[in-house]
């Protein structure tokens, strides 16, 4: 009985594995069917206030509009725990942590109205490395410090945790200058949803 019920187990671990294996493939086939031959306006996409990156198609809606809401601290804490896409191209959490500066933007939150705090941590330790250190690991310059640098002008503060810099050996001085450590990243954003931070898994 027991070995019939593990051989159901596998089954259907099996199962839901395999779909979850062609799932990048089934969203293609979704979005081919309802994107394709559609022409955009050059307008189309913009990036208000990270220039070059986040880009986003803003729709002036009223519901859930952070500028129409009153009262709002606009504080967000976004940890990025991956270290995904491109390694030549900038980690994608970071990218969304400018799409949705430029949407808080875009909807009319000035930037100095925004409390936004990033926390790297994990396998996205790599993105906030310093240029000489990148080039060293991946042969290139980091193409992230472009980005955090233009995410650090708008007000947004990009932290690091140091257990994950510990964890992967590197030394603390290897990190960029622009990013600020902190003692891990679960501490930093228990810390700031006490105080109050809405929590953004990127």
């Amino acid at each position: 009985m027991r070995t019939a019920s593990f051989i159901v187990i596998a089954a259907l671990a099996g199962f839901v594995g395999g779909n979850l294996l062609q799932l990048p493939e089934l969203v293609d086939k979704v979005g081919g069917r309802f994107a394709e031959k559609k022409s955009e306006p050059a307008d189309f996409w913009s990036t208000p206030a990270i220039a070059g990156y986040g880009k986003i198609h803003y729709v002036n809606t009223p519901d859930y509009n952070p500028a129409n809401t009153p009262g709002l601290s606009n504080k967000i804490v976004f940890q990025i725990n991956r270290s995904e896409g491109d390694i030549h191209q900038p980690n994608l959490g970071l990218e969304r942590v400018a799409r949705v500066t430029n949407l808080y933007y875009a909807a009319g939150v000035p930037l100095n109205q925004l409390n936004f705090v990033v926390s790297i941590n994990s396998d996205a330790v790599p993105a906030a490395l310093n240029n000489q250190q990148f080039h060293k690991a991946y042969g290139i310059d980091n193409p992230n410090l472009e980005l955090i640098d233009k995410l650090k002008k708008a007000g947004v503060k990009v932290t690091i945790c140091d257990q994950s810099v510990a964890f992967h050996q590197l030394e603390r001085n290897w990190i960029d200058s622009r990013v600020t450590h902190t003692l891990s990243s679960g501490t930093t954003v228990a810390t700031l949803q006490n105080e109050g931070y809405a929590f953004l898994m990127l």
